[in-house]
């Protein structure tokens, strides 16, 4: 891309409506079986969005891996800006990693685009996961990093709307609880659920946000950054 044309691009946004999506991907021994399925769903999901100008000038998207440790493949831009690398199978299941590494990098992210004058729904973290975590405080890890209590003002004020979507081996029961806020979120999981699904679903929840947006109305699932 020219000077010319990201200086052109760079004040056009001023002001403009930012939707930060986030993709958080197990890419532990759990996912094996899946891994080529999930990078062929993550490529058909930046083919998609890209080619939907209204879509991409919007959404900027991060791409976040999580096994034993958590990592940024991917930072936050618009999908036609950049191609995502490709996933591989690493290690274990730390959930508390994806979710520490998850609340830094979205705190930064945002405060990074307000700086350069978008306004900035709050973010919104798609969670894939086919496994179980392996570390016993995940829930704990995630109270503290992802969550936050109006009554004592206490927690993650900016925290992202958290979206889990876990089928194969991950349990049903840890999934619900992972929906943040749960008047807001909501849980996507079945035992049948495979990650092209999944993907899909994720897919229909943009198309849906962006939607809602077109329309002037509040996103059921994503809302203006606090």
């Amino acid at each position: 891309m020219s000077e010319e044309r990201t200086t052109g691009r760079a004040r056009a946004e001023q002001g403009q409506l930012a939707m930060p999506f986030y993709l958080i991907c197990d890419v532990s021994w759990s996912m094996t079986a899946d891994m080529d399925t999930l990078n062929q769903g993550v490529k058909q999901l930046r083919t998609t969005i890209v080619s939907e100008p209204a879509t991409d000038d919007i959404a900027h998207v991060c791409v976040m891996t999580f096994s034993d440790t958590a990592k940024v493949i991917m930072p936050l831009t618009q999908l036609s800006e950049h191609e995502i690398p490709a996933l591989h199978v690493e290690g274990g299941t730390s959930y508390g990693a994806a979710f520490r590494e998850l609340a830094r990098v979205t705190a930064q992210d945002v405060a990074s685009l307000k700086a350069q004058g978008y306004k900035v729904w709050r973010p919104c973290a798609f969670f894939l996961t086919g496994g179980t975590p392996g570390d016993s405080d995940w829930y704990q890890t995630f109270q503290s990093t992802l969550t936050y209590d109006r009554r004592t003002e206490t927690g993650n004020r900016s925290h992202p709307i958290f979206v889990p979507f876990g089928y194969r081996d991950a349990r049903d029961d840890v999934i619900r609880k992972l929906a943040y806020p749960p008047e807001r979120a909501k849980a996507y999981y079945a035992r049948s659920h495979d990650t092209e699904n999944a993907l899909k679903g994720i897919l229909g929840i943009i198309g849906h946000t962006m939607m809602m947006r077109s329309q002037q109305k509040e996103a059921t699932t994503c809302g203006e950054q606090p």
